[in-house]
């Protein structure tokens, strides 16, 4: 059986470089820039540099692998571009249905849609409303204010039908999703889905844009029986997955729900901030007290740091 090693002598020269780039790195970082000239600074990059090459050209992943096995990772606008994919749903189903008739433009309908729609969704991971009443209050409310709409659950629960239809079909992704993925999986973690969105519409999501193959395991609210950020969705996770808060890692875009939740089951946590909007967005002050483990914008930078 072949080796990375071939020698316990090369084990340990190549202990010692990972470790003499560690103590550079710390070094660089507890020293202040302006108490180093310009050349003694890039030096000591260099040498980072230098080491980091030699090492990752020969040791094994996972022995530079942070001490993380499992990776619970959100689905809706983490890895699938929900947000754009359903404004194009919507335009089709404002078509379909003549809504030009009730609004002015299909951008006040849109508008005023995820404005309501993100609200309830809060409501609902929250366990404050249920499945039912978002699906039809999410439309019954943007049509309130237009002219001679009708109200009705019927139509309601119509227009949202003909909405997933219309969703399902799209297949935009989040800039780097799947070479995210094809990197996570080539360093061994193992992934997981970790998501509040519903059970049949996020299979169809899965497989019409080819991500299912990466996974382990799939975890959604509905059987969960909790939505994120609540502890029974988390506990649940883990018991399907068989993995420890010890060794997970949450990756996921809302703070409130994926980092917050996380944190709170204990895992460390990287929040994707893809919007690039203050911590407390949209939130209380108290949020100011807690802190990702990590923040990155672009889904690239995540290649950095696992």
């Amino acid at each position: 059986m072949t080796s990375y090693f071939s020698s316990r002598s090369t084990m340990f020269q190549l202990l010692f470089s990972y470790i003499q780039q560690s103590i550079i790195i710390i070094r660089l970082k507890l020293l202040p820039v302006r108490s180093l000239n310009s050349f003694a600074y890039c030096s000591l990059l260099h040498k980072v540099v230098t080491l980091h090459a030699y090492n990752t050209s020969h040791f094994p992943y996972s022995f530079l692998m942070l001490p993380y096995k499992d990776l619970f990772i959100d689905f809706d606008d983490t890895l699938y571009d929900t947000h754009g994919n359903a404004t194009l749903a919507l335009e089709e189903l404002y078509d379909a249905f003549n809504l030009g008739h009730i609004f002015e433009n299909k951008a006040f309908f849109t508008e005023n849609y995820w404005e309501i729609n993100e609200h309830l969704w809060s409501q609902y991971a929250h366990g404050e409303i249920t499945r039912d009443f978002l699906i039809v209050e999410r439309f019954r409310r943007p049509l309130a204010l237009g002219k001679g709409a009708e109200l009705s659950d019927e139509f309601c629960l119509k227009l949202g039908d003909a909405f997933l239809e219309f969703n399902c079909t799209k297949t935009g992704i989040v800039d780097g999703a799947k070479d995210l993925l094809k990197h996570l999986k080539s360093r061994g973690y193992r992934l997981h889905i970790c998501s509040n969105g519903f059970t049949e519409v996020q299979h169809r999501k899965l497989e019409m844009v080819g991500m299912t193959k990466y996974f382990d395991t799939i975890v959604l609210s509905e059987q969960a029986g909790a939505n994120k950020p609540s502890q029974k969705f988390f506990d649940y996770a883990f018991e399907q997955t068989k993995a420890t808060p010890e060794s997970t890692l949450m990756i996921g875009d809302n703070f409130s729900t994926d980092i917050l939740g996380a944190m709170g089951a204990g895992l460390d946590t990287i929040y994707f901030n893809r919007n690039k909007l203050p911590q407390n967005s949209g939130n209380t002050d108290e949020l100011l007290k807690y802190t990702p483990t990590y923040m990155v914008h672009n889904l690239s930078e995540i290649h950095n740091i696992l």
